[in-house]
């Protein structure tokens, strides 16, 4: 009986249960010798055979961990949280029922300062997060460990800096796959104002020697977009998880973008704009745009827009703000560039459109603040004019990826917002009335960019550059209907009657780019009287029959001449404006290549003559000299403009008759008048004895044109027809 109870009850092993035996067996005497591999077999066959007891067998191995913990034994620590590991990786059906015991132990080694121990536990936490779970749990909750990766991830260690936040990363890296996309897990999306400032914290303190242009960056990669199962795990304990935090926290980042919904990108993109203003990161601006070009690359197309919606939303508090030009500017920059992104994959839908809205109220509120601001130093005039161009040259880099028709609506719509920019403003000052030209005319100016073999015009024009974009070699078989859609051509004529030069000039260039479809501007642009018309070597496809370009110009040949003759009057009218009048007669005239339009434009040179003509000799009567000098230099440009132009129809046409009457007036120009010849005309010095009548040699005979054009089979009856511009003509539709 003895013997049976000394058997049974004084061995104190036999009455530990069996499996606190199976763990005690794991660890071996000597640390270093590692974890005994057949008694981590048996406790795992065990832990197979009664699942049961795997909350007990968690329990004590947590409480083993503890312990050793207090008494400083590392080395069983490590020992403690391999087996851990190793037997959660064979029972992970079971993990519900000892999960919990598992994170205590983790949490426990966490708090301890040690590299050895953090880097271990971060890597168990790694294998624990790669589990895929199929049981809920509700309960479960990683905000310590949020916390403790964060303060991780801002270690200032002076010795383990760059290792503690690469642990820091790997864990929000981990703890992001595990339950970013997981509905069955706690949602980590409410911990992202931790997350996402500490994976931007480290991509600060990257290799700067690494050479990035987060422009050509985001440009040459468009189109290509990350999916979460091609964000590679960097190997743990690898050189580069080791020295560069940086390049692990932008793995991170294309990762979280990756697995972000549409109702979580919010949550995710918020703090990033907070981390910049607090810590001031928006200048320069390489920062931003190399983060935002990474999650552009890695979101879902469709949901580009919303990042767009953000920035504008955040740009728009920084109106509210002082001293904050230059921060706008960089905010536009990085707007720019994902613009680009977005019209290159997703196009110009609703959203867009009412992204550009929200772009021309702020320029408008720039110019506002730029000209009512009591501070004019040149300092803020010089931030406000580079987010104004800013601005601009993202709504250009924005068309330029779209397709050609929705290139159109762009132009489109911006130009039908121009007059509902100014509503709600009242322009009651001289500073205000600038502001609004100012707009205008920045709108209609900003960087252009001509086709292939065309040199860069001296003043940057955003819809010229649209336009430019627009005349594709494909586009060469379009129509004027296809290129002016009656929204688009409507705005434009009316603008044509501004009363600011500027406006009108950039306004015939708009026309003369969209008309243009043969490269013939560029020979075009100066008024001259070459007796031979080969030395502009135009092209020789000048007659070809457009039926549908005939068609426009008979439904809104009228509209257009009507708009044009009271452009062309105008007292103000600049040197640049009658080039490019004349430029665009001549368009007008070739593209359409019919002899209706033709006489037209031919009548229409006849009236404006007229006119002008009944005016100087208005002065000339009554012997008064109160005419304004820039009117009469104007009347001498409009006669060398319709010489030109009927030097150059004659001649082209072959129209003998007519060409034999041009040169007939040309000479006696240069005898009696040659300041109504160019390049004299456009001069402002004005002898004061030229006579305010104008010789009747010198003057084109309507009669005589008439009679040489129904000798040439042109349908001279449209003559007869009395021309009445109407101010402020529109379309009927």
């Amino acid at each position: 009986m003895s013997e049976y109870c000394n058997n049974c009850f004084c061995c104190g092993c036999y009455l530990v249960p069996r499996y606190k035996r199976l763990v005690n067996n794991v660890f071996p005497a000597n640390p270093q010798h590692g974890l005994d591999k057949n008694n981590l077999e048996r406790l795992r066959f065990y832990a197979v055979l009664k699942p049961e007891k795997l909350d007990k067998s968690f329990r004590y191995m947590s409480e083993k961990v503890a312990r050793y913990l207090r008494h400083r034994n590392r080395p069983y620590v490590i020992l403690g949280i391999k087996a851990m590991n190793d037997t959660m990786k064979s029972c992970y059906q079971q993990l519900n029922t000892f999960v919990d015991h598992y994170l205590d132990a983790l949490r426990l080694v966490l708090e301890e300062n040690d590299l050895e121990l953090t880097e271990h536990a971060v890597s168990s936490f790694e294998s624990f997060c790669e589990i895929r779970e199929e049981a809920p749990n509700y309960q479960r909750n990683y905000e310590f460990f949020v916390d403790r990766f964060t303060e991780l991830c801002h270690n200032n260690s002076d010795t383990n800096r760059t290792k503690f936040r690469c642990l820091g990363l790997r864990g929000h890296h981990a703890l992001i796959r595990k339950t970013a996309n997981d509905e069955l897990q706690n949602d980590v999306w409410k911990h992202m104002d931790k997350i996402v400032p500490s994976i931007v914290f480290n991509m600060e303190v990257r290799d700067q020697d690494r050479q990035f242009n987060p422009t050509t960056s985001s440009q040459d990669n468009l189109g290509i977009t990350t999916a979460p199962e091609q964000i590679e795990l960097i190997e743990r304990g690898s050189t580069i998880n080791n020295d560069n935090p940086a390049l692990l926290a932008e793995s991170v980042l294309r990762d979280l973008f990756c697995r972000a919904h549409l109702n979580n990108i919010t949550a995710c993109v918020q703090p990033i704009l907070i981390h910049l203003d607090n810590h001031a990161k928006w200048i320069p601006v390489d920062f931003p745009k190399y983060i935002f070009s990474e999650i552009m690359n890695s979101i879902k197309h469709h949901n580009s827009y919303l990042i767009i919606e953000l920035l504008l939303g955040h740009l728009e508090k920084h109106f509210h703000q002082q001293d904050t030009t230059n921060i706008k500017t960089s905010i536009m920059n990085v707007i720019q560039d994902c613009m680009v992104f977005a019209a290159a994959n997703t196009g110009a839908g609703s959203t867009m459109f009412t992204g550009i809205s929200r772009l021309l109220k702020f320029l408008r509120k720039s110019f506002q603040i730029q000209y009512s601001s009591n501070d004019n130093s040149l300092t803020n005039n010089q931030y406000e004019h580079e987010f104004q161009t800013a601005v601009i040259n993202g709504i250009g880099d924005f068309a330029e990826k779209l397709p050609d028709f929705q290139m159109m609506e762009i132009m489109q719509f911006i130009i039908t917002s121009l007059a509902t920019l100014n509503q709600g403003y009242e322009e009651t000052t001289n500073d205000s009335k600038d502001a609004t030209l100012k707009l205008q005319l920045l709108l209609l100016k900003t960087v252009k960019k001509f086709k292939a073999n065309m040199r860069l015009l001296k003043e940057n024009n955003f819809f010229l550059r649209v336009a430019a974009t627009y005349q594709t070699v494909h586009r060469r078989e379009t129509s004027t209907q296809t290129t002016f859609p009656h929204q688009l051509f409507d705005p434009l004529l009316k603008m044509l009657s501004a009363p600011e030069p500027e406006v009108r000039l950039i306004v015939l260039e708009i026309l003369q780019s969209l008309v243009d479809r043969r490269q013939y501007s560029d020979k075009l642009r100066k008024i001259k009287l070459p007796k031979d018309i080969s030395q502009l070597e135009l092209p020789t496809e000048t007659k070809a029959n457009r039926l549908f370009d005939i068609a426009f110009m008979k439904k809104f040949g009228r509209q257009f001449l009507s708009q044009l003759y009271q452009c062309i009057l105008m007292d103000n009218n600049t040197k640049d404006i009658f080039h490019a009048t004349y430029c665009l007669m001549n368009l007008v005239t070739l593209e359409a290549g019919d002899k209706d339009v033709l006489v037209d434009v031919i009548h229409f040179c006849f009236e404006i003559q007229s006119n002008i003509t009944k005016i100087s000799d208005s002065y000339g009567d009554l012997h008064q000299s109160s005419q304004k000098k820039s009117s009469r230099v104007n009347h001498h440009s409009i006669h060398a403009l319709i010489a030109a132009y009927f030097n150059l129809m004659s001649k082209l046409n072959g129209i003998r008759a007519f060409s034999h009457h041009v040169d007939e007036v040309v000479r006696n120009r240069e005898r009696y008048a040659p300041y109504l010849l160019p390049p004299t005309a456009f001069s402002s010095n004005i002898d004061e004895t030229i006579p305010y009548r104008i010789p009747k040699d010198c003057l084109f005979s309507q009669e005589s044109v008439a009679n040489a054009l129904d000798a040439s089979g042109h349908d001279t009856s449209r003559f007869d027809r009395e021309f009445r511009p109407e101010p402020g003509m529109l379309f009927i539709y």
